[in-house]
């Protein structure tokens, strides 16, 4: 779908309605992922769809509808019944009409390879992962996805955006008898991935980690890999509401324009960093703004909704577009060098809230946990369980190394942290 046909959409749809607010939002995605396991492609999978979602309110009752059928009489029974909800529903005291016109600035986040890549483009990337495997007696399973997608806005003040982007993903677990190692490869362009980086990291990763030892669980200091420090990261972003923190009811209430890191610490949402590109707008139709969150360890903001911002006399903010984890210069290897006795983390899953009001999190290690000694990986490490704040690890952050981009939206280095809290351990 081009612009044109996007723009031509959403005004049917306006035009149809009579209610004194409308908003439109159209998405189109087309999703491909090839699969394997056990040294072989096991599944190919796709799909596209195209939703439309309309928004109509009298006053600040409001009502939605959606639909994936895109005829001229689908789109204005989606729009009707959006009308005759709106009629009925209780007041939403949290409403705002739509906003005005704006201009978005252009972000460049697709690629023309990766929206016409193939499953036999996808199959041929694969198997070089598993050649990889092959040649080192073990098993890998993965997927390689190639995403395309299309959004726009559009209301009836004016107000249209557009916007494609395209995504390409590899991942890859490489497995041997007692071990397991992982790696990840996330690009707009899918020529950028390289197959056989990411399945020599994961295959060196699962080698590295044979014949694991058990240690006590306690406080350590760790290095976390990029993806375990994005996942962190991730669940405390979910936290920062402005409003649940100003009603007392979050981890950050009173904690705006105060340190809650280390000074190393510089958080940011930066939406057309060409290493990380988010989309230029909102789902309302705002454009998504830079926003620093934390700036040298002090927390400069929270998530201000169009409404909180307003109720408050804040700058609107939205939810974080991408998050990006200002880093240093050191790699992997020579923060691992400045550790003298800790661990290394690949990873984390299985992660559950604890305590919300605390921002207390528990988790486990996967896919590699290896013992520091002496600024030397020394042997593997059996799984651990955690139970941290990501607050705390903000606060204990000691180095930063070169930022990767992760799976998704994010920009992270891996880190230095001291006294990183394990629970408990595990038998394998």
């Amino acid at each position: 779908m081009n612009e044109k046909e996007a723009r031509e959409i959403c005004e049917k749809a306006i035009a149809f309605s009579e209610a004194e607010h409308v908003q439109v939002n159209l998405y189109g995605s087309r999703e491909a992922s090839t699969r394997y396991a056990n040294n072989e492609i096991t599944q190919n999978v796709a799909r596209a769809q195209t939703t439309l979602r309309v928004l109509c309110a009298y006053g600040n009752k409001v009502g939605r509808c959606s639909t994936n059928r895109l005829d001229t009489d689908s789109i204005r029974e989606a729009v009707k019944r959006a009308e005759e909800m709106a009629r009925v529903a209780e007041p939403d005291t949290e409403f705002l009409p739509p906003p005005e016109p704006a201009v978005y600035r252009p972000i460049q986040a697709y690629a023309d390879s990766t929206a016409h890549a193939t499953p036999e483009d996808r199959a041929r990337v694969v198997r070089r992962v598993i050649a990889e495997a092959k040649s080192r007696a073990l098993k890998t399973a993965g997927s390689f996805a190639t995403n395309s997608s299309v959004v726009a806005v559009a209301n009836n003040r004016g107000l249209f955006g557009f916007h494609t982007a395209t995504q390409a993903s590899l991942i890859c677990t490489m497995m041997a008898e007692d071990s397991s190692g992982w790696a990840e490869q996330t690009h707009e362009d899918v020529n950028a991935i390289s197959p056989e980086a990411v399945a020599k990291r994961a295959a060196d990763k699962a080698e590295a980690a044979r014949h694991p030892q058990e240690v006590p669980p306690g406080d350590y200091t760790v290095v976390l890999e990029p993806a375990a420090v994005a996942e962190l990261l991730a669940y405390m972003a979910w936290s920062m509401d402005a409003k649940a923190a100003d009603e007392g009811r979050s981890a950050f209430t009173g904690k705006e324009g105060t340190a809650v890191g280390n000074s190393l610490v510089t958080l940011q949402s930066l939406p057309a960093h060409p290493e990380c590109p988010a989309e230029p707008f909102f789902d309302d139709g705002m454009p998504t703004p830079d926003v620093t969150w934390i700036e040298r360890g002090v927390l400069k903001t929270l998530v201000y909704s169009r409404f909180w911002a307003q109720k408050q006399g804040k700058a609107f903010t939205g939810p974080p577009s991408n998050l990006i984890l200002q880093g240093g210069t050191h790699s992997l290897d020579e923060l691992v060098a400045q550790v003298e006795d800790g661990l290394l983390i690949t990873r984390f899953w299985y992660i559950r809230f604890v305590d919300p009001m605390q921002l207390l999190l528990t988790g486990m290690t996967r896919d590699g946990v290896y013992r520091i000694e002496k600024g030397k990986v020394t042997h593997a490490v059996k799984n651990l369980r955690f139970n941290e704040s990501p607050l705390v690890v903000l606060q204990n952050v000691q180095l930063l190394g070169v930022p990767q981009r992760v799976e998704g939206r994010l920009l992270v280095p891996p880190v230095v942290v001291n006294n990183f809290t394990f629970s408990s351990t595990t038998t394998f």
